[in-house]
This record gives C-alpha cells, sequence and structure tokens, in this order.
C-alpha cells in the first residue's frame, strides 16, 4: 500500500514522563524487587516494558514490604504515601514530574500563608474517578476545593478571605482560563483575595498545537496512546473537530481500521501520541503501516 505517513513534529513523552521512564529503566539495572507503586504513567505500552525488564506493579501500600525498593508515579503522590515508606524504612526514587513537584511547592508554601487552595483539574465531577495527579496535590494541602468545570462555580460558597488557585498540569488550558474567569468575578464582587498560577503544561500545548497543524494537510490522523491518558483523550477530541481521526491503543486497532478500508491506498496519515506514549511506539505503528 503506498500512503504518505507523517509524524507530528512535537508528540510522545513530555520531560517527565520520559525522566521517569529513563529513571526507573536504570533502577532497574542495578537492583530488585523493583515496585512501581501503581501505574507509572498512563500508557500500558510503556508499562508494560518495564514489567518486562523486571519491574512488579502494587497499588497499595498493603502490598509493600521492606524489601521492596519503590518507584513514585510521574503524577505524584500525597504527603502521607511518602511519611508511611519514610516510617517503614522502605526505599523509593521519587519520579514525580518536576512541574507537578512544582505544583505541590506552591500548594504547601501558599497554604501556610493562610490560603485556601483551589484545585482546577480531573477530579471527577461527573465520572467520580479522580485524576491520580489532583489526588496528590490534594494530599498536600488542608481539605482544598476541587473544581472542574464552570457549572460548579455557581455553588461554591467562598467562605475564606484568600484563595489560590492552581491547575492540574494536563488540564485544557483554554478551559481553564474560562474557568478561572469566572471564579476571579465572583471572588472580585464578594470582596475576597485571589491569586493563581498557570501550572498547566507547555509541552501539551505544543504537542496540541503541531498536531493541528498536520490534521490540516492530511486525510486523517491517528492519535496514538492510552484511554486512560487524560492529555491523550485531549488530544484526541481536539483533532476529531478538524479531519477524522482514530485512537490506536494497539497493532489490533490499527488492523481493524485497515480490514473496514478506513486507511486506503494512497492516502496522507498523521500520527501524533499524547505526552504520556514513547516515540517507539510511534514509529512502531509506522513500520507497520509502511509495510502493509
Amino acid at each position: 500500500m503506498n500512503l504518505n505517513i507523517k509524524i507530528c513534529k512535537i508528540c510522545g513523552l513530555c520531560y517527565g514522563a520520559k525522566r521517569a521512564v529513563d529513571l526507573t529503566t536504570e533502577i532497574l539495572k542495578n537492583k530488585t524487587h523493583v515496585v512501581l507503586f501503581k501505574q507509572l504513567l498512563h500508557n500500558k505500552y510503556t508499562v508494560d516494558r518495564l514489567l518486562q525488564l523486571g519491574a512488579v506493579q502494587k497499588n497499595s501500600l498493603d502490598e509493600i514490604t521492606k524489601e521492596d525498593f519503590v518507584i513514585i508515579r510521574s503524577h505524584g503522590e500525597a504527603k502521607k504515601i511518602y511519611e508511611y515508606l519514610n516510617c517503614n524504612g522502605i526505599s523509593y526514587l521519587d519520579c514525580t514530574c518536576p512541574n507537578v513537584l512544582k505544583i505541590i511547592e506552591i500548594v504547601k508554601n501558599k497554604s501556610a500563608e493562610g490560603y485556601k487552595i483551589i484545585i482546577l483539574g480531573k477530579y471527577g465531577y461527573k465520572t467520580k474517578i479522580m485524576h491520580p495527579e489532583v489526588n496528590a496535590i490534594s494530599g498536600w494541602c488542608n481539605n482544598p476545593i476541587l473544581i472542574e468545570s464552570e457549572e460548579e462555580i455557581k455553588n461554591i460558597e467562598f467562605n475564606f478571605e484568600k484563595y489560590f488557585l492552581v491547575i492540574q498540569t494536563t488540564f485544557s488550558k483554554e478551559k481553564a482560563l474560562a474557568i478561572i474567569e469566572k471564579i476571579k468575578l465572583k471572588l472580585k464582587l464578594e470582596k475576597k483575595i485571589f491569586e493563581f498560577f498557570d501550572t498547566t503544561c507547555q509541552a501539551q500545548l505544543l504537542i496540541k498545537e503541531q498536531s493541528v497543524k498536520l490534521a490540516e494537510n492530511v486525510n486523517l490522523m491517528l492519535v496514538v496512546g492510552d484511554r486512560n491518558s487524560s492529555n491523550t483523550i485531549e488530544l484526541f477530541n481536539l483533532l476529531s473537530l478538524k479531519v477524522k481521526t482514530f485512537f490506536i491503543e494497539s497493532l489490533e486497532d490499527l488492523k481493524e481500521l485497515l480490514a473496514k478500508r478506513e486507511i486506503i491506498n494512497g492516502f496522507s496519515v498523521g500520527i501524533t501520541a499524547g505526552a504520556s506514549t514513547s516515540l517507539e511506539e510511534v514509529y512502531e505503528y509506522k513500520e507497520f503501516l509502511k509495510n502493509v
């Protein structure tokens, strides 16, 4: 099949995710009993590779023993997790994304200064599933206010004198700024102090911008990643508004598209990936399409 396959100029693992994978890979060369505490990042392909190298995933502190060497995932963890590991003499490596660590530091400092913390992110307003990054950040301050959508604002009672807002790194920047404007207006009317820091990840924005440019010049787009990845879902939804777009989680998904003739001879195919997807996976699918 003759296909013109184009890979997005900027896509795949962001710095924080790549750092977590690289650090874990190095640890696996030198240590045994390496435990991924929960899913290192939202990508089954990458996590499976680490498991094949000898890591074991455990999802509860009850499963961890003193012989284990624990890897803290890129999304971060609540303060109580570190306290447990330290109190029980369990060795660990903190692979929290530096951008998330920055948010945690802001939250700790602003809480100490008397601010009520607002976390803007996917806490499960409708899905009832809290994003692990929001869960981690929440664990470093006292009863933060969680907001995911504009419609929630009218029902929130702002009883404190001053507020500081941070944003989940993978939350939509456009959506975040619209929500912030609504909060800012309400708190101004109530004569409250309101400050915020834009903590969205620049990598997500660059991937979106470059992916949209590519989408404008192809017959269809393939978004490679894991459906548990918040940023990859956001990317897929955005591109679906621009051109016919398909979500690719595995080689089987690609084979199914070919069987249904969604990809045909002469097509120009764009491939991009979320910030938790390795480029190795992207190029594996490109090679498959080249040899169909």
